[in-house]
């Protein structure tokens, strides 16, 4: 399979922070494709958990900021080398208390190839 020299977007995902208690909630299903850059953008008031197993939480993101899991800077597309699995769930989760506003999103990002 040939890499194609381009980058494309994995299905964005949302969630209302008031809608978050301390109990993880899925955000994403699963990403549509091996992605090399993952992003957590928080627009609410409070710190939001992430899961990738719904049980365990295995990162933060503060209040009002965002953060941006950079796996591989050169993509080895579909390899699964540093990138992060395609069909991976993603679960949120309030760290002590519901948002009063905002949002969490997910957005991702993928190398396509082309050929079989």
């Amino acid at each position: 399979m040939a890499v194609i020299n381009r980058v494309c977007a994995n299905a964005y995902s949302s969630l209302d922070a008031t809608l978050l208690n301390i109990f993880f909630q899925m955000i994403s299903p699963g990403l549509d494709e091996p992605c090399f850059m993952l992003k957590f953008v928080n627009s609410s008031n409070v710190n939001i958990l992430i899961s990738y197993d719904g049980i365990y939480p295995n990162d933060v993101v503060p209040a009002s900021s965002q953060v941006v899991l950079p796996f591989q800077k050169n993509s080895r597309t579909k390899s699964d080398i540093a990138l992060m699995k395609r069909g991976i769930p993603i679960y949120v989760a309030a760290e002590e208390h519901p948002g009063k506003t905002g949002y969490i999103h997910v957005i991702s990002y993928y190398q396509p190839v082309t050929g079989t």
